[in-house]
């Protein structure tokens, strides 16, 4: 791809846009970030801090029909609020058509090689940028009330381990000699190895303010509406368009602007069909002892991250349309399901309260590459929950096929064209 003057936009602040800034400017590249939102409000800063490398997709077996029992519950770990919505409902049948086991089998194999190349990653940003963000890389927990449901956890290490990945299963005793925070009805735990935990908001404010240090240019939250559409002349990108009617030439432009990059990703033609689902966090603090790792309470589905002097909990999917007013039961549900794993989730002090929005494929899969009838263009996005986790990996990917024609990993489940043209 040829070498211009013109610095790459990228259109989207979170982790993946300020990891293909970080990746960038290793490789020599200008670039400058535009994000209509202050850095700090958006889904890669408010997330459960879980960093699980070789994280399953969200197209489990069964997880549809499953799906279906929940959809109506405003309490369960999936929420999907009722309309009558087109692309809903095309969503719903296209991620239906996917849960299914060659599926599951065939993205697993691509997340969990994703997953070592974006722990490398890791170590070289967090390095490079000397980033402090409670960094714990000890792995995480999959903690079960039931006997049944540790067994069915202690499956998920069949599903890891030929590709490397470690985990042990623990008995409830042997779980609480290791961490008094987990109380005597927790049945025991599954280990897993190769993961870490952190304080989200800090790596990213840590990760821009370095950026910003290094000469990046990052708009934030002064775009009055953000980036209205992208410009293509004669098959090769050309600019950006403001809401404000600022032009923006350029010949290089990445698109990770989450759940907002299908409307954008349409003014080129491109279908990128997504679903924005709303997940839900609840800080606490004053905790009578703070686990020492972090995890999922396997029957709730809730994430539970030590993150500084704080817990975090956090979880749940709400696809409902952007903007709608928080569900303010799914964020007493975190607190109330957590009471039984953990002690002393009634005395402790709530300091804060979030929920934003992850963009979710059909296929589980995120959308990474360049677009062949709008050369210039990466596309960077769909990443559901395993955004800050493939943050790394997305951009060092990106800044390749900028500098080196082609990524180092090529696959027809990253494609981003793979749902076609709009219409």
């Amino acid at each position: 791809m040829p070498r211009t003057e013109q610095p790459v936009i990228i259109i989207g602040g979170g982790i993946i846009g300020l990891a293909s800034a970080w990746a960038l400017h290793q490789r020599g590249l200008p670039c400058v970030v535009l994000d209509q939102e202050p850095i700090r409000d958006g889904a890669s800063c408010g997330n459960a801090g879980l960093i699980v490398y070789g994280h399953p997709p969200l197209t489990r077996p069964g997880v549809s029909v499953q799906g279906l029992k929940w959809m109506f519950d405003r309490n369960s770990p999936l929420y999907i609020k009722p309309r009558f919505d087109g692309d809903l409902a095309r969503w719903l049948l296209t991620f239906h058509r996917h849960c299914n086991q060659p599926h599951f089998e065939a993205c697993l194999a691509v997340l969990a090689h994703l997953g070592w190349e974006t722990a490398r990653g890791f170590d070289e940003m967090r390095a490079d940028a000397a980033i402090d963000c409670d960094w714990r890389p000890s792995g995480w927990l999959d903690v079960c009330l039931k006997p049944s449901s540790l067994d069915d956890a202690e499956q998920e290490i069949k599903h890891l381990s030929p590709f490397g990945y470690t985990a042990e299963r623990l008995d409830g005793d042997a779980l609480r000699r290791s961490d008094p925070a987990f109380g005597d009805s927790v049945a025991g735990a599954v280990r897993f190895d190769q993961s870490a935990t952190m304080d989200p908001l800090a790596f990213t404010l840590s990760l821009r303010n370095w950026l910003k240090k290094q000469g990046v240019e990052i708009r934030e939250g002064a775009l009055q509406g953000g980036v209205e559409r992208l410009l293509v002349t004669d098959e090769r990108v050309t600019g950006v368009v403001l809401a404000s009617g600022e032009i923006i030439e350029t010949d290089r432009v990445v698109l990770a602007a989450g759940t907002w990059s299908g409307p954008l990703a349409a003014t080129v033609g491109l279908n990128v069909p997504l679903q924005p689902a709303r997940g839900y966090h609840r800080d606490l603090t004053d905790l009578s002892t703070i686990p020492k790792m972090g995890g999922v309470l396997r029957e709730t589905f809730i994430a539970f991250t030590p993150m500084f002097d704080r817990l975090r909990l956090a979880g749940t999917l709400e696809i409902a349309e952007h903007g709608r007013p928080w569900t303010r039961s799914r964020l007493e549900n975190l607190t109330r399901a957590a009471r039984p794993y953990l002690h002393g989730i009634d005395d402790a002090t709530i300091t804060a309260e979030w929920a934003g929005y992850r963009p979710c494929t059909p296929d589980g899969m995120p959308m990474i590459g360049e677009v062949p009838w709008a050369k210039g263009l990466v596309v960077a996005t769909g990443h559901a929950m395993m955004g800050m986790t493939l943050g790394p990996i997305t951009g060092r990917l990106v800044a390749e096929i900028f500098c080196d024609g082609r990524p180092s990993i090529e696959t027809p489940l990253l494609d981003p064209v793979r749902f076609g043209h709009v219409g």
